[in-house]
């Protein structure tokens, strides 16, 4: 049963000596802690981004090829996980995250290494596992201070956002060389909150599929004509996605693509559900309060 316990048990435990510490993670699994967690393996950039944000880095032994995040030791790929380098390491920890990380629980305990799943997918969620990682790693009271303010954050920004009387409709559009296959965010997805809270209408709200995402064609954002597109750039200069959408004769008419409000976030940020995501929030607040 996923996410059984609230921050609350968290907090609880926190007051406690690391050597009772007990915590369920998100795979509804109870992990125990004999011991101070000194040394992890963040096997998910997203766990990394929370261990960034706690400046906890330095507790950090090795990291996948595809972190962005912190700079330690590689392990490879996300999956599988090199189990050999992960034993040289020899780590207290191993974060993994959810869904397709999930089979390397049973794979690292064939060696008796301890693994704790973190699958944030919603705002609460990111608060919460703040919480959760800061615990493991002996600093609770600094987490749970961190997770206090990015929740005043947000909620400064969604209670000015809901006072606009004229919100701009939008649509996140997940695209790379060509327009025939589009992902968007709908009900249950993060990103839908993120809209939401930065005082955008999500045009995609309506629908839903696997964790919210959904699979649409160009004749479904024709039909919206949404008042902004929201599109990911992964490095400095990376206009691909902006390009594509700009380029496709389906979308020439649209109203984004003639009035240039095409915004580019931050694709490695706006990716996973962390504490980086509140960074696009504000950026994408202060884009719809200037265009709305």
């Amino acid at each position: 049963m996923k996410k059984v316990f609230f921050m609350v048990f968290v907090l609880m435990f926190a007051t406690l000596s690391l050597s009772q510490l007990a915590l369920v993670d998100d795979l509804g699994r109870l992990i125990t802690f004999e011991k101070d967690v000194e040394r992890v393996v963040s096997a998910a950039p997203t766990v990394s981004d929370y261990i960034k944000h706690l400046g906890l880095e330095e507790k950090v032994v090795g990291v996948t090829d595809w972190d962005t995040n912190i700079q330690s030791e590689k392990i490879g790929n996300l999956v599988p996980l090199n189990i050999e380098k992960i034993i040289s390491l020899n780590p207290d920890l191993v974060f993994l995250s959810g869904g397709f990380q999930e089979p390397e629980v049973s794979r690292l305990e064939k060696f008796n290494i301890k693994s704790f799943v973190i699958n944030p997918v919603n705002f609460n969620d990111i608060y919460r596992d703040l919480v959760l990682i800061g615990t493991i790693l002996g600093e609770s009271q600094k987490a749970e201070k961190l997770s206090n303010e990015l929740r005043q954050k947000v909620l400064n920004i969604a209670k000015e956002s809901f006072t606009w009387t004229n919100k701009p409709t939008v649509l996140y559009l997940m695209v790379q060389n060509n327009v025939a296959e589009i992902w968007t965010p709908g009900t249950g997805s993060y990103i839908n909150e993120l809209i939401s809270y930065a005082g955008g209408v999500n045009l995609a709200a309506p629908y839903s599929g696997n964790n919210g995402f959904l699979q649409v064609g160009p004749e479904f954002v024709v039909s919206q004509d949404p008042d902004i597109i929201i599109v990911d750039s992964y490095y400095e200069g990376d206009e691909l996605a902006k390009n594509t959408i700009i380029n496709a004769p389906q979308f020439k008419n649209l109203k984004a693509v003639k009035q240039g409000k095409i915004v580019m976030v931050d694709g490695n940020k706006i990716s996973q559900a962390s504490p980086s995501l509140i960074d696009v929030l504000e950026q994408l607040y202060q884009y719809f309060r200037d265009n709305k």
